[in-house]
């Protein structure tokens, strides 16, 4: 019997000092210094065998580096909101804006059984596993991200969630770089090029109208093409003045983009989480 509490002791024991071992180095004292401080005690029990004193000692161990581990998962969070919120990321109103018909893929971490494809229905609800229903149409993929992270807080411990658009429902067009307003815009009817730059408040003062990227076949196989707009601005070529589609995706360079395909291909990932930074569109063309 002895043999079997000194053998339940030691694994106890070694399982706390891989578990704590992660935060060695962490400059935050509170949980974590708590944590080693009652695993060294224990240990020091362990080793005079006095096991029952030890077997607390471990159990208040587990306790703080859990509390630690939560408090990380509880800045990490606010640091990705921070992140999100931060002057360099697009005005609030020029974030993604979830729509009906929106294909959205949805992710948790360490999850892959919950891993699928969602789509927002007429009544601007989606459904999701453990959680159900919950609105979708009128967020950002930000704000639900945040939602769906908080309800499967209920059944997963730390919830890590990532949310992409697959396809835009209805008649949306994204309009990027050397503009007024980047963002998201919603049209009906007809739309040209030159339409949807002037949705956008027109072209900055630094725009190259010359070398203007059409990106067409959504997010799944998007396919960019140059546009010469001086030559519909400027002759009058309407040919030029290119009409629209659903998802299509405008983006004004800021110089001359010499390869269009290794461009789209760095673009349409960050466009599709809905999260794009001004810093980081314009390094893309600097």
């Amino acid at each position: 019997m002895k043999k079997l509490i000194v053998s339940s002791i030691l694994f106890t024991a070694i399982f706390f000092l891989a578990f704590i071992s992660r935060f060695a180095f962490s400059q935050d004292v509170d949980y974590k210094e708590q944590a080693r401080k009652h695993y060294q005690t224990g240990n020091i029990y362990y080793k005079q065998g006095d096991y029952k004193e030890a077997r607390e000692e471990f159990k208040r161990a587990l306790y703080f580096t859990e509390l630690a581990e939560k408090e990380d998962s509880q800045i990490k969070r606010k640091e990705n909101a921070v992140k999100k919120k931060s002057p360099g990321v697009l005005k609030k109103s020029s974030d993604y804006v979830v729509g009906i018909g929106d294909a959205l893929y949805i992710s948790v971490w360490q999850n892959k059984d919950l891993d699928q494809e969602v789509i927002v229905r007429p009544d601007g609800m989606i459904s999701f596993p453990l959680v159900g229903d919950l609105p979708a149409a009128g967020s950002t993929l930000s704000v639900l991200d945040e939602e769906l992270t908080t309800r499967l807080e209920e059944y997963i411990k730390y919830p890590d969630v990532s949310i992409s658009v697959r396809k835009m429902g209805g008649r949306k067009i994204i309009t990027l770089g050397e503009v007024s307003s980047p963002g998201l815009y919603g049209v009906t009817g007809k739309c040209t090029i030159l339409e949807a730059i002037a949705l956008a408040g027109g072209f900055s003062r630094d725009a190259v109208v010359s070398s203007v990227i059409l990106i067409r076949g959504g997010f799944n196989k998007p396919k960019g093409t140059r546009i010469n707009l001086n030559r519909a601005i400027l002759k009058a070529d309407m040919r030029y003045n290119v009409a629209l589609g659903p998802e299509d995706i405008i983006y004004v360079p800021k110089k001359f983009i010499a390869n269009v395909n290794y461009f789209v291909s760095q673009i349409i990932g960050p466009v599709a989480q809905g999260v794009y930074t001004v810093d980081t569109i314009k390094g893309l063309n600097n």
